[in-house]
């Protein structure tokens, strides 16, 4: 078929939209071609063949997609559920009745998938395999997206505890990325617990004063389990922790949580790479993955990650995440004390004298100054 032909059969499809659907749909094309980048995909030629599967996508893509918060998910209806263990390219894997499933992701939730649908949603989808909802979360664990600061990137959904692992040596310990991860799982509504891997590489005095690093966390009720994957040690305390729930293991690349869930259970057989000399980590997990181990108990292997920011937070809602500073504050001199630069702060104060952990105010600090007004 010719260009000018093509091109009557285009301006015959969109001649029968109202306005209103001609503005969704041009609104659809827009988030697709940012969600692939620059300049887009390449429209589906039309033809006599595919003129009326071509009319039913662009009605589908007249659904409104600005966002998660704007866009409500297709409600559920009739249909199997199932949980997300594996998404990809408009597909995902689900886990159903004790099967793996590929199903389609429709273009309603495909345009947006980054933000619209994650491993461990649950989900329903016909008998065609093709999902028809996303039925509502319990918990999130996101970022935001590295490409567009304005979209979150969900990590997991509907996790009960996620543990951060982070290891003592080969990468070294870095309690600030701890900081960010509590801020973030706090507010999914999910439970931390801190994973100290690695700790066979270190003798036990300088394993001790490396795992003491972790103490405030302890003080703010935080689990810390340290760990070996060759030795064995820490791992029937890491599974008491997740034993009939649903985890997600997340940190720095190459602090070992493919390692971690090999050990937990060998008949995964995950791949795992040695970390780089200089010491920084090798992304061996590519994506998000959820394995279910029996008894209720799944573990989602997410990939490493250097730097974890923080989606849509405040400075005035930062305070809530450092509770350390609640009791102090009311010593405070101004009631909306923000602990950065008013005389008589009392925060500032207890920090100074020692009582509140400094490299915790400092990450305070860095976040506060990061964050908009």
């Amino acid at each position: 078929m010719d260009r000018r032909q093509d091109k009557r059969y285009q301006k015959d499809i969109t001649k029968h939209e109202t306005e209103k659907e001609k503005k969704s749909r041009q609104a659809a094309v827009r988030l697709k071609r940012a969600a692939k980048g620059k300049g887009g995909a390449r429209q589906k030629s039309v033809t006599e063949e595919n003129w009326d599967e071509i009319v039913d996508e662009r009605k589908t893509l007249t659904r409104p997609l600005a966002s998660l918060e704007d866009s409500p998910l297709p409600q559920a209806g009739e249909g199997a559920e199932g949980i997300v263990i594996s998404v990809s390219s408009a597909r995902c894997r689900v886990f159903s009745e004790g099967q793996e499933i590929d199903c389609k992701v429709p273009a309603e939730i495909a345009v947006m998938q980054k933000s619209a649908i994650a491993v461990g949603d649950r989900v329903v989808f016909d008998d065609t395999r093709r999902l028809t909802a996303v039925l509502p979360r319990r918990s999130v664990l996101a970022r935001p997206d590295p490409l567009n600061p304005h979209l979150q990137r969900l990590v997991a959904a509907n996790i009960d505890v996620v543990i951060h692992v982070v290891s003592v040596k080969a990468p070294p310990l870095r309690p600030r990325l701890i900081d960010r991860y509590l801020i973030a799982i706090q507010r999914g509504g999910a439970q931390p617990v801190i994973c100290v891997n690695k700790i066979d590489l270190l003798d036990v005095d300088d394993r001790d004063n490396e795992v003491a690093k972790l103490d405030t966390y302890r003080e703010l009720g935080v689990p810390v389990i340290a760990c070996s994957t060759r030795t064995g040690e820490g791992l029937d305390e890491l599974r008491g922790q997740v034993l009939g729930k649903t985890s997600a293991l997340v940190g720095h690349s190459g602090v070992g949580k493919s390692s971690i869930l090999n050990a937990l259970d060998s008949r995964l057989q995950l791949a795992t790479k040695d970390v780089h000399k200089r010491g920084t980590g090798r992304h061996t997990t590519s994506a998000s993955t959820l394995y279910d181990f029996g008894q209720g108990t799944y573990l989602v292997d997410t990939p490493g990650i250097r730097e974890f920011g923080l989606w849509d937070l405040d400075r005035e809602s930062l305070r809530d995440y450092f509770p350390e500073f609640e009791e102090p504050a009311e010593h405070c001199r101004f009631n909306d004390c923000s602990h950065v630069h008013e005389p008589e702060c009392e925060v500032r104060a207890r920090v100074e004298q020692g009582q509140i952990n400094r490299a915790r105010y400092e990450t305070y600090i860095r976040l506060y100054n990061d964050l908009e007004k």
